[in-house]
């Protein structure tokens, strides 16, 4: 038995392995092409607002699905199993909310800090993926903790995919149509939540097929208080978010402060956002998503 289980662990991460390496190529590979379409200026709309749907793509993809995956390994049967999913979809919900609201509303004052109050749209265009996280991380980290990775690997392909087309697509029709280079930002930033939308309905697939209902109220008695679940969730499951997006988080330091920078050092606007474009790309954190 432990020598079936260590093969199905050893097979699954395999497969999650390839399917990450080859969502890392496609993500190395539109950049040329994109680039080339919208120009320094419009590459540097799209890369000031890219770490945060990368956090939110780490935390949904990897971080909290591993946290989540460890609650079911520790569960003792399959109620158990659901109550604790439910307590974590519901916590989730919330903070997802806060997230969303949060740049919604202040997406104004966060362009401002980044230098460029023409970025609001592209702010409050990719808060929407947050909407889906809830349920892409529950549902990952329940089929990792059942040792079963072709739903996540699966859904990870999907979504970079439609992600790669989609934005693509924005950059030649932007260029078709000379667009500016902010409403083709916003467009192109809309991927991320197009991206989940179709991520979500592969997990839907998987989820219906094997009943893991876990948005409704579970029937068997929580195993975990809301409070002491919360602790462990922004503890633990922070932790190795927070860890697993360490280069977006790079990125997302530069967003605030390299642009700004430039001009405060006597560069026009224009130059400052060719620059950044430049000066960044030559930096390790910058050539992988």
């Amino acid at each position: 038995m432990k020598e079936k289980n260590m093969r199905t662990i050893m097979q699954g991460a395999i497969l999650l392995s390839v399917a990450s390496l080859i969502a890392k190529i496609l993500s190395a590979v539109y950049r040329v092409p994109f680039q080339n379409m919208v120009g320094n200026t419009g590459f540097y709309v799209y890369q000031q607002i890219y770490p945060i749907y990368g956090i939110g793509m780490t935390f949904a993809l990897s971080g909290l699905p591993m946290f989540i995956s460890k609650l079911v390994a520790e569960s003792k049967s399959q109620a158990e199993k659901l109550a604790v999913l439910h307590q974590v979809f519901v916590l989730m919900v919330g903070f997802s909310l806060i997230v969303f609201f949060g740049l919604q509303g202040f997406a104004g004052q966060i362009a401002f800090a980044m230098g460029d109050g023409r970025l609001r749209p592209i702010i409050q265009a990719v808060s929407w993926m947050f909407l889906f996280s809830p349920f892409l991380s529950v549902s990952r980290g329940y089929f990792q903790g059942e040792y079963d990775m072709r739903p996540s690997a699966s859904s990870q392909l999907v979504e970079q995919t439609i992600r790669v087309a989609v934005i693509l697509m924005v950059a030649y029709w932007a260029m078709r149509h000379h667009w500016d280079v902010y409403r083709m930002g916003t467009w192109a930033m809309s991927s991320a939540a197009i991206a989940a939308v179709f991520a979500s309905t592969v997990m839907v697939w998987f989820v219906s097929r094997y009943q893991v209902t876990f948005w409704r109220r579970p029937l068997a008695q929580p195993a975990y208080q809301y409070g002491t679940l919360a602790k462990r969730l922004l503890i633990e499951g922070g932790t190795i978010s927070l860890f697993a997006s360490m280069m977006v988080l790079m990125q997302l330091v530069d967003s605030f402060t390299v642009k700004r920078g430039l001009v405060m050092h006597g560069l026009f606007d224009e130059q400052a956002k060719r620059s950044k474009v430049f000066m960044t790309g030559a930096s390790p954190w910058y050539n992988w998503d």
